[in-house]
């Protein structure tokens, strides 16, 4: 009876490690989408736009009628090639 116990215990420790964790992987997300939404507004303020014409601007890209050179697509893929990485990634301490 004594291995059953210790197989209980091993499971709540278990259990409180797995909460503990999931309470720093919803503090890293968080995280990251401030340091997200940070670097969106500064690109937004560094192009020196109004409202009115980053609205249009936005809703003219998105609708198609305006596309992005190819060349600045190009620069940007190579400027940040591992964006996507990360998402794959795990860290462990």
């Amino acid at each position: 009876m004594a291995t059953v116990e210790k197989i209980r215990r091993d499971i709540e420790k278990t259990k409180e490690k797995i909460s503990e964790q999931q309470k720093r992987l919803r503090t890293l997300e968080a995280q990251l989408t401030e340091e997200e939404n940070l670097e969106i507004v500064r690109m937004v303020k560094a192009v020196k736009m109004d409202n009115r014409e980053l609205t249009a601007f936005l809703k003219a890209y998105a609708s198609g009628l305006i596309t992005l050179p190819e060349s600045m697509m190009e620069a940007e893929a190579a400027a940040d090639p591992g964006e996507n990485e990360m998402e794959d990634t795990e860290y462990e301490e």
